[in-house]
């Protein structure tokens, strides 16, 4: 049947004023008709494979190179702002704070000589010796020199709370732009061996 196709198509591209099967008559349509007939049989016939041809070996067959793949190059376009924002940045988003903030400490100053110039963090506790007159916390100061303090004597940042037995509470006083002052209970203890 399909010889017969072929035929029958062939014979229509030399002679294009023969009748169809319908008996129309067109001109230079048979080419296109031979291309419709055709396909159907191109696309159900297989591919003649690789290892059906002789002349090629296998282990040829096994290194045909593959198509080389590029990666995709984006043309990249910089914008340039001419002294004007850049519209892409949101400018709420690029608004820097550079308010400092309401409560922050205030500087205190060059420290004077002594113990009253010493920082609560520099400050060693060495002893503490019982009297009639009460408690008295042997120190160590940032000069390397040792105060006897009582309750109620001041350091550079804060002032002796109170002398326990065995320890002694420090409050520590930062002083706030705001005006506020911020304590804080530092307890130092005597090192025991």
């Amino acid at each position: 049947m399909t010889a017969c196709i072929f035929s029958r198509a062939f014979t229509r591209l030399q002679n294009p004023d023969m009748p169809d099967i319908n008996g129309n008559r067109s001109k230079g349509r048979s080419v296109e008709r031979l291309f419709w007939m055709l396909l159907p049989m191109l696309l159900c016939c297989p591919p003649m494979s690789i290892a059906a041809n002789p002349s090629i070996s296998a282990a040829s067959a096994n290194q045909i190179k593959k198509p080389v793949e590029f990666p995709i190059k984006y043309a990249s376009v910089l914008y340039s702002s001419g002294n004007h924002r850049d519209p892409f940045i949101n400018p709420l988003l690029g608004k820097k704070k550079t308010r400092k903030p309401d409560d922050e400490e205030v500087s205190r100053g060059t420290p004077p000589p002594g113990i009253a110039g010493t920082y609560i963090a520099q400050a060693t506790l060495h002893g503490i010796a019982s009297r009639n007159s009460g408690k008295v916390a042997v120190f160590r100061a940032a000069d390397s020199r040792a105060y006897f303090l009582r309750k109620g004597d001041r350091l550079f940042d804060g002032y002796v709370k109170e002398i326990n037995d065995d320890s002694v509470t420090l409050v520590r006083e930062t002083r706030m732009r705001s005006g506020k002052t911020l304590t804080q209970d530092v307890t130092k203890r005597l090192r025991t061996p």
